[in-house]
This record gives C-alpha cells, sequence and structure tokens, in this order.
C-alpha cells in the first residue's frame, strides 16, 4: 500500500506511521506538514495512494527560518477541494484529534463533520478517525477502514 500522510505534528505522524507498520510490511509513504507542500503533492498523486489527512495544517512548512504562515483550522478542506477539482479519485481518510472543529462558522463533532465530509466530497472522503494520544482505539479504526479500502478495490477490479 502507498500513503500519503498530510500532518503538521510529529508526534501524530510517528504514530500513525508505527500503526501502519504494525500491519504492513511492505508500504511506502511520503510525508508532507503543510498545505502548500500538499498542494504541490496532488499534482503527482499516483491514484493508488491513500491520503491520510489532517484538518488543521499550517500554510507553509515549518523551519527555522519560516512560522509556517497563518494557521488553516480547515487546510484539510482546501486540499480536499482541491482534490475535487482537479479529480482525483484518491480515498481520504482524515485523522484528526479535535472532539468540535468549526465547519461553516458552526461547531461540529467528529459524527457532524464526518456527515458534512461525505456530502461535499463524495469521490475521496472516505471516513474520519479520531486520534487520541491516551488509547490505541483509533488505531484499529484506522487499520479496519484501510482493510476496507483494500478489499474494495479488490472487488472493483474484477
Amino acid at each position: 500500500m502507498k500513503f500519503l500522510i498530510i500532518e503538521d505534528d510529529e508526534y501524530k505522524k510517528e504514530k500513525i506511521v508505527d500503526c501502519l507498520k504494525e500491519k504492513y510490511f511492505d508500504f511506502e509513504c511520503k510525508h508532507v506538514q503543510s498545505v502548500s507542500s500538499a498542494l504541490n503533492e496532488l499534482e503527482l498523486l499516483d491514484e493508488e495512494i491513500i491520503v491520510l489527512l489532517d484538518m488543521s495544517l499550517p500554510t507553509y512548512d515549518l523551519n527555522e527560518s519560516n512560522s509556517g504562515g497563518r494557521p488553516q483550522g480547515f487546510g484539510g478542506i482546501e486540499i480536499l477541494r482541491n482534490m475535487d477539482y482537479f479529480e482525483l479519485v484518491n480515498r481520504v481518510i482524515v485523522i484528526t484529534q479535535y472532539e468540535t472543529i468549526m465547519f461553516d462558522n458552526r461547531p461540529l463533532d467528529a459524527n457532524a463533520l464526518k456527515v458534512e465530509l461525505a456530502n461535499e466530497f463524495p469521490e475521496n472522503f472516505y471516513d474520519l478517525v479520531q486520534f487520541n494520544v491516551t488509547t490505541d482505539a483509533w488505531k484499529s479504526e484506522l487499520l479496519d477502514r484501510l482493510d476496507k479500502i483494500q478489499h474494495d478495490k479488490c472487488n472493483n477490479h474484477r
């Protein structure tokens, strides 16, 4: 399997990679940490790549000389909109640690956000996984979703 992880939190990214290593011995993974880097990657995105997407991302990569620009609470939405605009067919699993997120100026819990994303991005959005630093339940959810994506791909190729 191939993955593009779009995540600015190094700890969370490492936990996601560790989770993938537990299940997949032969996987490829590319990581970017900002909206601008993710948009650059979309131009080269092979349709087999599964996108693991954080919702809150900085505009630019963080480094010693760059603060990352304006934080975008919904940088993930911008990425999904670009994927839709360019008619990319990649499956996206959103991995967020927020319990409530502002969407169109209203607070949404994870389940309500899932419905909104499924309605707005039916071609790309696959599911949402609630990341939690105090429990590993999210790992089972993520691996279950990835199994379903793989199963769906196998059934569609027949």
